[in-house]
């Protein structure tokens, strides 16, 4: 028996002894707490996280891939539609052109007939003035005459009661 607690005295000084003791406690800590399927539960999470991480980075990479064939094709798109654009100004730069003439034709005619229809009326105004005139010139002739010749005077008023007889009722 001495051998055994020579042994026994042995294994209490060297480090042996607690290695042993800690590593019974880690057992036993181990299965009471269910460390191992823990460490499995979590060994799964991050699995799955890494898959979700790789899934995201491939749709990532798949929208970039999108991005990049229509940023490709965006200067086409937009060359296009500048030219689209000057044509359009262009078409509404000459219809303007063209209702602005249309408009300075109009403009035009309107002030033509505007000086005839001035013209006119100036040309009714001198006729009228200038018969006004001629009747005021006639009338002073005629006054003048008779007040000169009283023969004439008589004559005159024996046509118009000649005139005046004449004419029907």
């Amino acid at each position: 028996m001495e051998s055994l607690s020579v042994i026994w005295d042995y294994l209490g000084r060297t480090k042996l002894f607690n290695f042993i003791i800690f590593l019974s406690v880690f057992i036993l800590i181990y299965k009471g707490c269910h460390l191992g399927e823990k460490l499995e539960g979590a060994k799964n999470s991050v699995a799955e996280h890494i898959e979700d991480s790789k899934s995201k980075k491939a749709e990532s990479e798949d929208h970039l891939k999108k991005i990049e064939e229509t940023l490709s094709h965006i200067e086409e798109e937009i060359d296009g539609l500048i030219k689209k654009s000057e044509n359009n100004a262009k078409l509404v730069g000459e219809k303007i052109l063209g209702d602005a003439k249309v408009l300075v034709e109009g403009i035009k005619d309107n002030s033509k007939k505007v000086v005839e229809n001035k013209s006119a009326l100036l040309k009714n105004d001198i006729l009228r003035r200038a018969s006004t005139a001629s009747i005021d010139v006639a009338r002073k002739h005629i006054i003048e005459e008779l007040n000169n010749n009283n023969d004439l005077h008589q004559k005159l008023i024996d046509e118009s009661i000649e005139a005046i007889n004449g004419l029907e009722v």
